[in-house]
């Protein structure tokens, strides 16, 4: 069969998250003797923009199409962009594959994908990775850096996107900013700010797109529940939960050496993935017995995002968390079996749904136990008592008295680790919905 598989980033080009998954699914169809070949932006700047650039990864066929970000782009440009789907159109009617699968469609793409590959007669299967189809902010987190348990009409999500949150400016200009967007959006935008009408044409293209798409899969049930009560059609949508060759993880089974527990943070230094309920926790354990005298750490891996909440890592961060908390910054994908053999737990607070996150995924096929959030996406493969221990998220004390467990090792490394479906079994039933569409 011939694959063309598109997604927002394909390694070495994008390493995490979507990316990641990419990687293992277009492997492992080569390895099944499909034929495959990957379009993703870059947005690096380094050729002109809408110039397609093609090169290989690993024997695979890679097309980069040049899309680099712009302050200056317009709201629609950043789920609709006509030249995009040109380019898109183009590569289809060269290469000529028998099916496209979507893994992403958003940040640097264009969500009118599908429908064009509709026109030129391809059938499509699009992976829901996230919310970001259905909210411009990708997680159901509010300016008011709350779950808003979306999608919302219009006008309440056009009002989210241009309020700027508390972690998006200093106090006196966010009390500038509010009012300009305020009075901006009471007389239509204006074009500087993003108006309710922008909102209802995203959704319409985005419903557009949806329809076109032959299939769909949610690697979550909260993921389904969400696209189906916004109305995609249950016959077309598979639960499908991610999975990832987990070979490499089995070298990360063996307990780290030493009395010391660590614990570890993967991702993102923002708001939704709760990493100041973690730190909280931290302080709330370093004033009472046993944590403050037992020998811990942890150690944050990661980087501040740009951009939106800009001011978050550093708010968090302004004072000394104390020799305990070590912030080592990001690694390498191939790294992570090493990075993963030296802790005790991995944490995971977020406070969005998730969406089965990969982190989560790695850690329990290397059998070490997750304190993690009790959202659902996480829930959904995270068994509270058997891979890890669930709190209620964004409650520093529940996150606390679940460290407490590791730290008295009430819960140890799984001696029978797995994964909530293995890679081979994934494969399968993605091949199977592609022969149902083709």
């Amino acid at each position: 069969m011939k694959v063309l598989v598109v997604s927002n980033g394909f390694p070495p080009r994008g390493k995490w998250g979507t990316e990641f998954y990419t990687k293992e699914l277009v492997t492992g169809l080569v390895a099944r003797g499909h034929e495959v070949s990957v379009l993703h932006p870059d947005r690096t700047g380094g050729e002109s923009r809408y110039t397609l650039q093609a090169t290989q990864e690993n024997g695979v066929p890679v097309y980069l199409l040049h899309n680099p970000g712009d302050p200056r782009k317009s709201f629609e440009d950043s789920y609709s962009n006509p030249e995009v789907e040109r380019v898109f159109e183009n590569l289809l009617k060269r290469i000529q594959p028998d099916l496209v699968h979507f893994t992403y469609l958003l940040w640097g793409l264009s969500a009118r994908l599908p429908v064009v590959a509709r026109e030129v007669g391809v059938p499509a299967v699009v992976t829901l990775t996230d919310y970001g189809l259905l909210c411009h902010r990708g997680q159901m987190f509010d300016w008011r850096l709350r779950r808003c348990f979306g999608p919302h009409p219009p006008e309440v999500c056009a009002r989210c996107i241009r309020e700027p949150s508390r972690f998006d400016d200093t106090p006196a200009r966010l009390v500038a900013r509010r009012a300009a967007v305020r009075t901006l959006a009471a007389v239509g935008g204006l074009g500087v700010v993003v108006a309710t009408e922008q909102l209802a044409r995203r959704e319409g293209v985005v419903r557009e797109a949806l329809e076109a798409a032959d299939h769909m899969i949610a690697p979550t049930e909260v993921l389904a529940e969400t696209f189906l009560q916004w109305g995609v059609r249950g016959e077309k949508l598979s639960r499908l939960v991610y999975s990832l060759d987990d070979t490499p993880l089995h070298s990360a089974r063996r307990p780290p050496e030493g009395a010391q527990v660590n614990f570890g943070f993967l991702g993102q230094f923002t708001p939704h993935k709760g990493l100041g309920t973690l730190l909280a926790a931290v302080e709330r354990m370093e004033h009472r017995l046993p944590e403050s005298v037992e020998p811990w750490e942890l150690r944050l891996f990661g980087a501040p995002a740009g951009n939106r909440h800009r001011r978050f890592a550093d708010t968090l961060f302004a004072r000394d968390r104390g020799p305990r908390v070590r912030v080592l910054g990001s690694f390498e994908p191939e790294e992570a079996p090493g990075v993963l053999a030296e802790l005790s737990a991995i944490v995971i607070p977020s406070e969005w749904d998730e969406n089965a996150p990969l982190t989560a995924l790695q850690a329990r096929a290397a059998g070490i136990p997750v304190v993690a959030s009790n959202v659902r996406g996480i829930a959904e493969v995270i068994e509270h008592g058997v891979h890890g221990l669930l709190f209620e998220p964004g409650d520093d004390e529940g996150l606390a008295d679940a460290m407490r467990a590791i730290i008295l090792h009430r819960m140890v490394r799984i001696e029978d680790p797995g994964l909530p479906l293995e890679l081979g079994e994934h494969l399968d039933r993605v091949e199977e919905i592609y022969r149902s569409v083709l």
